[in-house]
Formats: structure tokens, sequence, C-alpha cells
């Protein structure tokens, strides 16, 4: 029968199957020795009766931190305030996203504790990234948020106190999450440790994580601009990175103001990053 994994502990993979039903498993030996290692996200081949994994499909996509697979969204939870507002954060994830072939939808939150002229700056991030085509919701939108988790596995991200924990309160009061706690503990006992696990919420599945403790992007420099929808227009130079060449048409609406200047800096501290990383 076919299922998804949506926690492991030590050795037990407890699938949650087609039917609906939980059950507790464990990796057939054979897929040990090919060395295949199921993780959380996985849909698997489940034999109900030996309560084995038989066979681990093909994946959508897999991050190793955290350790999941086949994530179909990432909610990038952005706060205006406390902690401050950070294109470069959503800029960053945005790569993370791409790279690995999930949505990225992008959650405003605590727009109630700015001023009006931070709202009308903030207004201008919003815009324009609905017009790079990227959903952006204001927290208080819930209804709209919720529709995104119908059949979907969802992970959040975004900083400490950026109000994850409110948002998913709001999406669904039984989780009972104390506000201003990043998700300690999704319903768990206080004994058990930190695990990737998958909850179901609003006919979808969360991704509970410790977290996405790297922001390293794993990437060649030349080919952060393919995850920069706006830098798609062809340039003097084929392989131009936009940085000092003559000619570069990115840099020319960015001079225009057809690019915010803040996004083309993103850009530049991702190539510095990634540089600087290579000559570690």
């Amino acid at each position: 029968m076919k299922g998804k994994i949506i926690c492991i502990n030590t050795s037990i993979h407890k699938v949650l199957l087609e039917n609906n039903t939980i059950i507790d498993t464990k990796t057939r030996g054979k897929l040990r020795n090919e060395k295949v290692f199921p993780v959380v996200g996985d849909n698997v081949i489940v034999n109900t009766e030996t309560k084995t994994i038989e066979k681990v499909e093909k994946r959508k996509n897999y991050l190793e931190r955290p350790l999941i697979a086949n994530i179909d969204k990432l909610l990038i939870v952005m706060s205006t305030s406390i902690p401050a507002f950070s294109s470069y954060l959503i800029d960053k994830f945005l790569i993370i996203a791409y790279q690995n072939n999930i949505e990225p939808i992008i959650v405003i939150t605590k727009t109630d504790m700015i001023s009006l002229k931070e709202k009308t700056d903030i207004k201008k991030y919003i815009n324009y990234y609905r017009k790079l085509g990227i959903k952006v919701y204001v927290n208080t939108s819930v209804s709209k948020i919720k529709k995104e988790f119908n059949n979907s596995v969802v992970a959040l991200c975004g900083q400490t106190g950026s109000g994850k924990s409110s948002l998913l309160n709001r999406i669904d009061a039984s989780l009972s999450l104390k506000t201003g706690e990043v998700s300690e503990s999704l319903g768990r006992g206080k004994h058990t440790t930190r695990l990737v696990e998958l909850l179901e919420v609003n006919d979808g599945l969360i991704a509970d994580t410790p977290g996405f403790s790297s922001l390293d992007l794993n990437i060649d420099k030349k080919d952060i601009k393919s995850y920069y929808k706006d830098f798609s227009i062809p340039c003097k130079y084929r392989g131009c990175i936009h940085l000092k060449e003559d000619g570069c048409s990115i840099k020319a609406l960015v001079e225009k103001g057809k690019i915010p200047e803040w996004r083309y800096e993103n850009y530049t501290k991702f190539i510095s990053e990634v540089e600087e990383e290579k000559r570690k």
C-alpha cells in the first residue's frame, strides 16, 4: 500500500497510509543493503502485513538541513518589526526554494506594529514580489493562507520571533502553540527529542522541523542569476554575471529603476558569499 513517512524515530518509521491510517514500520533489509535510507516526506510502498517499507518512490526534492523530502511549498514568514523586515533573507529563501523545486509563498507578519510610512515602504516590496509571480499574504489573510495547505506538504521558515507560531495557531487552533515561541513541540511529549515530523493541518501536512539550520547557498556563483526571474533579459555577453561587465542589460535596468536597487544589492551579496565560502 502507498503511504508517506511522517516521522522517523531511530528505526521506527511512522507512515501515513493512503487509507488515512498511520502505522509504525521498519525498513526492509534489502533497502538497507542497497543503501536506500528513507527520510521524512518520502512516498513509500508498505507491506501492511509485515509492516515493512518495500520501496521508496522517486523524490521531487530533498533537503539535508532539515532532513526532509518532497516539500511542495515553503512559507517564508517575514516580520515587519522585531525582528526587522529583511528582503535579503526573503531572496535567499527564494533561491533555496527554486533550487529545490519548491513553490515559495511569502507571509508578512506584525503589520499592526509599524507606522503608516513603514507600511507604505513594505508595500513596495510586496508589490514587487507579486510582480514576479510570487504569492504574498499578510498574516491576517488566514482563509487564503489555509487554502495553501490543501493536499500539500508545507514547510515554514523565517527569523526566530517572526510569528510562525501565531500563524500556525490561526490556521489550526488545536496546535495551541505559545505565542512568541517558535514551534518547540507540536503535540509531542516533553521527553521526546526534536524530530523532523509531518503533522496533519487543514487537509495538508505541515513540516515541524528543528528549523532550517543552514542558510548557506550551495550553488555556483554563475548560477545564482538563473533563480532571479527579473534577471532573465539577455545580456551582451552570454556568461555575464551582472557585476562589472560593460553593456550589462541588468545593470541598466537597475539604473533605470526597473529592478530595485535592494534586489540587485542582495544579488551581489550572494555572489560575494559564495566566493567567500569557496575560499575557505
